[in-house]
């Protein structure tokens, strides 16, 4: 019974912070002044914004790829397409974020990687995709006036951005002494009493070459600029949506409220990040001069820009192809990374 009580926590606590955000951004809502800023949603707009998705993950795709290839050479890039769509339709409607562990797990022989070379380049994706988000935060946050967005998120962006930083350093530093540690470790008497250690160095050194892959300057920069070109085109549909909105705010205001939202998502809360993703998106235009009511037309307007399409292609993959692409033998070692 406390397992299974266990088990149920984290959904029903996810569940609940939805609900206060979402009583958030219901809260103190002109429904008629709602209605008025959906009836102004231009659909030939809202068809172009979705061409910006395509195109940002397109990007996205490719970035991936870019890092893949470091360490599998022969991988073709149409192999990465589904396993993305795939994870973050999963993402979109389980917890725990189980689509990451699907991405992880379940495309091994597409991807021609062992699991933990896969969640290498994720740790990697993630950093990049923070340093970016980060970068547009902080850009919208100074064409806004003092005491415009809450100083408490401002603090914990602060304290994000020096993280991803730190970490970003440390793995371009100090990666060439990370085997060395996952070998001493290995060794550890207690793993080697129990055979261990031919399988924990030989998953510790895909985890590291995957890690490894931005120590190259010119792969860094590739990546980093592939980071950029993705997230340009989603604030890209930030940008469009408030338009089709006739949402009066500043150039920067979409793009601040793409780092709001998205940074949110890293709020524990139901699949999918209903509340969370909304609010803040919400209060990233609102910040900008955009009323209340457009600002929530706005959130739940890019809200299903992002979230219908991908969900719909990512889950009749899943459901065509079935338990098809799990994969249960062992690979080989990927190849090593490239300097």
């Amino acid at each position: 019974m406390r397992k299974e009580a266990r088990r149920w926590i984290r959904p029903v606590v996810g569940l609940a912070i939805s609900l206060a955000f979402v009583w958030l951004l219901a809260r103190g809502i002109d429904v008629e002044a709602l209605g008025r800023a959906f009836s102004r949603l231009s659909v030939p707009l809202v068809v172009l914004a979705l061409s910006f998705l395509t195109a940002g993950y397109a990007a996205r795709i490719v970035r991936w790829w870019w890092m893949l290839r470091a360490l599998e050479p022969s991988l073709p890039v149409r192999a990465c397409v589904w396993p993305l769509l795939t994870s973050v339709a999963v993402n979109n409607v389980m917890p725990f974020r189980a689509g990451d562990a699907v991405r992880v797990f379940g495309f091994r022989k597409e991807l021609r990687s062992p699991a933990v070379s896969i969640f290498g380049t994720l740790v990697v994706e993630r950093l990049l995709d923070l340093l970016v988000l980060l970068g547009f935060f902080f850009l919208g946050l100074f064409e806004l006036p003092a005491g415009a967005f809450p100083h408490g998120v401002t603090v914990a962006a602060t304290w994000l951005a020096g993280f991803c930083l730190t970490a970003l350093l440390a793995l371009i530093l100090f990666a060439p002494w990370l085997g060395q540690i996952v070998g001493r470790f290995a060794q550890n008497r207690y793993f080697a009493s129990r055979n261990w250690s031919e399988a924990i160095a030989a998953h510790g050194s895909n985890l590291v070459a995957a890690l490894s892959i931005i120590r190259s300057p010119s792969r860094l920069l590739v990546l980093l600029g592939l980071s950029l070109i993705t997230w340009t085109f989603e604030g890209a549909v930030f940008a469009v949506v408030a338009r089709a909105l006739n949402a009066s705010v500043s150039l920067i205001g979409p793009w601040f409220s793409l780092a709001t939202g998205t940074l949110a998502t890293m709020i524990p809360s139901s699949p999918g990040y209903v509340g969370t993703f909304d609010y803040f998106a919400a209060q990233g235009l609102a910040a900008n001069g955009a009323t209340l009511a457009t600002s929530v037309a706005f959130a739940l307007t890019v809200h299903a820009v992002l979230w219908v399409p991908l969900t719909a292609l990512g889950l009749v993959f899943l459901i065509t192809h079935g338990r098809r692409f799990w994969v249960r033998e062992p690979l080989p070692a990927p190849a090593q990374t490239e300097e």
